[in-house]
C-alpha cells in the first residue's frame, strides 16, 4: 500500500466516479479556471476543509476546471447539478464542492406563442413580499444593498407591514444573501395562500434563499394580509410598466441591438420593484429553441426627481436599462476575443478603481456596455438629448463607478462608429477599440 501511495504522488492523477473526483497532487499549488476566462492560483495549504463553490447559469452552463502542471484533471460535467473534487496532498485530504446551476428555464409551446416577440415588464408577488422584508430589514440598509426608502409607495409599505417586524422572516435574513433571496423569489408564485415553484422559471442564482424559507415567508404573507396589499397596489405596478414602456421604448433598443449584434431573443423579460436598490442583472435563457434576455432593473420611480425635467428622468432610466441588456449581446462576442482583452489590459489600474469588476473581460464588457448607449443615442435622439446622455455616461462612469479612462474610449468608439462603413457592425470595431486599449495602456 505504500509502495502504491508513493507510486500516485510522484505525478498527480484523477479518478472519476459519477460527479465525485479524486486528484493527487505532488506539489501544493494548482489552477482554478471558471467559466474559461476567470482563473485563480490556488495553494492546498490555504484550502479550508471544505471549499464551495456556487455556479450560477448565465447564458451557458457554467464550467470550472482544475488544471495542475498544464494538464486539466477535472472539467465540471455539462447537466450535473453538483460535483465534489477529493484533492490529496501528502496525507492531507480537502474537498472542492460545485453547485451547478442548469436548465434554469422550461418554455412550453404555449408560453412561447404567448411571449414571443414580446416586451413584458413585472412585478411578480412573491418578488415583491421579498423586497418588502427587505425594504423592512435592518440588514440590508447598508450601502451595498440600500433598498429605495422614498416616496409614497415605501410610506405605504412602512405603514402596512412596520407592525409584523418581529416576525420569524427577519430572524433568518443573517443568513440570506440579497440576489439569492430576491431574484430568486421570481422562480415561485402563489397558489392560494401557498407559495410553490414557478412552471417556467427554475432559479436566477444557484443559492436558493427562498426555497428554505418557503413556510415562513407563507406565514408572513398571510398574518400581515400582503396578497391584499399586492392587489390594491397593482395598479401602480402598471402605472411603473407603462412609464417604462413608453419612456424607454425597449422595442427600438431591441431592434438597435439586433441590427448591430448577431444575437437573436425571442422575447424579452424585465423585472422590477418599486424598492428596488439598483442592483441590475441580466441573464440570457434558452430551452426549446426559444431565446429569452431577463432582466433585473431599477423600476422608474427611482428616477423621479422634482428638480429634474421629465425627459432627463425618461433618459436616465432608459440608460439604467440599456447598460443591462446590451449584456446579453456584447458579452458573447467579447467571448470570441477574450486573449486579445487579457493581454490589452494585462495592467487593469490605470483603467478601473478596484472592486466588482476586477477582470480584464469584465471591465472590458463594461466600458462596451457603457458606450453603446452612447452609440444608440447618435441613432435615435436628438442632438441635445445625445450631448446629454454622452455627458451623463462619461461622468457617471469616471467619477462614481471609476472607470478612469472611459471618456477616452467613449470618443474613440464613437469615432470608429461614426467613420465606420455602411456594411460594417458594431462586432466588427472590437478589434480596432481592442488595439486602441492595448496602445493606450503601453503608453500609460
Amino acid at each position: 500500500m505504500k509502495y502504491m501511495l508513493l507510486v500516485l504522488l510522484l505525478c498527480a492523477i484523477r479518478i472519476t466516479q459519477a460527479s465525485e473526483h479524486y486528484i493527487i497532487l505532488e506539489s501544493p499549488n494548482f489552477e482554478l479556471v471558471q467559466d474559461t476566462f476567470f482563473s485563480q492560483s490556488v495553494d492546498f495549504t490555504s484550502l479550508p476543509e471544505n471549499k464551495v463553490m456556487s455556479l450560477t447559469y448565465w447564458g451557458n452552463n457554467p464550467k470550472v476546471e482544475i488544471i495542475y502542471n498544464g494538464d486539466n484533471l477535472f472539467v465540471s460535467q455539462k447537466g450535473n447539478s453538483f460535483e465534489r473534487v477529493y484533492l490529496q496532498f501528502g496525507e492531507k485530504i480537502k474537498t472542492i464542492s460545485f453547485n451547478i446551476q442548469t436548465n434554469p428555464a422550461i418554455y412550453t409551446e404555449e408560453y412561447i406563442q404567448l411571449h414571443k416577440g414580446t416586451v413584458s415588464v413585472e412585478t411578480p408577488e412573491v418578488y415583491e413580499l421579498n423586497n418588502i422584508i427587505l425594504a423592512l430589514a435592518d440588514k440590508f440598509h447598508q450601502a451595498n444593498y440600500r433598498m429605495y426608502a422614498q416616496g409614497e409607495y415605501y410610506a405605504d409599505v412602512l405603514t402596512w407591514f412596520s407592525t409584523f417586524k418581529d416576525h420569524e422572516i427577519f430572524m433568518r435574513l443573517n443568513d440570506v444573501d440579497y440576489y439569492s433571496f430576491v431574484e430568486n423569489a421570481v422562480a415561485y408564485e402563489f397558489n392560494g395562500d401557498q407559495i410553490q415553484q414557478s412552471s417556467v422559471y427554475k432559479g436566477f442564482r444557484v443559492t436558493d434563499n427562498v426555497k428554505g424559507n418557503i413556510s415562513v415567508l407563507e406565514d408572513f404573507a398571510k398574518k400581515s394580509d400582503f396578497k391584499t396589499f399586492y392587489k390594491q397596489h397593482h395598479s401602480y405596478y402598471s402605472t411603473l410598466s407603462n412609464t417604462f414602456q413608453s419612456g424607454a421604448r425597449p422595442k427600438d433598443i431591441w431592434h438597435w441591438l439586433e441590427a448591430n449584434f448577431p444575437g437573436r431573443y425571442q422575447s424579452y423579460k424585465i423585472f422590477f420593484s418599486p424598492l428596488g436598490p439598483g442592483n441590475n442583472s441580466s441573464r440570457m435563457f434558452s430551452n426549446n429553441d426559444f431565446n429569452e434576455s431577463i432582466m433585473f432593473i431599477s423600476a422608474p420611480n427611482r428616477y423621479e426627481n422634482d428638480e429634474v425635467p421629465l425627459s432627463i428622468q425618461t433618459l436616465e432610466f432608459t440608460r439604467s436599462f440599456f447598460t443591462e441588456i446590451d449584456h446579453t449581446y456584447v458579452n458573447p462576442i467579447s467571448d470570441e476575443f477574450i486573449d486579445d482583452i487579457n493581454t490589452a489590459l494585462v495592467d487593469l489600474k490605470p483603467w478601473y478603481k478596484g472592486g466588482g469588476y476586477n477582470k480584464p473581460y469584465l471591465t472590458f464588457n463594461e466600458y462596451m456596455t457603457w458606450s453603446m448607449v452612447s452609440l444608440y443615442a447618435i441613432d435615435n435622439y436628438s442632438a441635445h438629448d445625445y450631448k446629454y446622455i454622452k455627458n451623463y455616461t462619461e461622468k457617471f462612469m469616471v467619477n462614481k463607478r471609476g472607470f478612469y479612462k472611459f471618456k477616452a474610449f467613449n470618443n474613440e468608439l464613437i469615432r470608429l462608429y461614426k467613420n465606420k462603413s455602411i456594411d460594417k457592425k458594431i462586432t466588427d470595431l472590437y478589434p480596432e477599440i481592442i488595439n486602441w486599449i492595448s496602445k493606450k495602456s503601453k503608453s500609460t
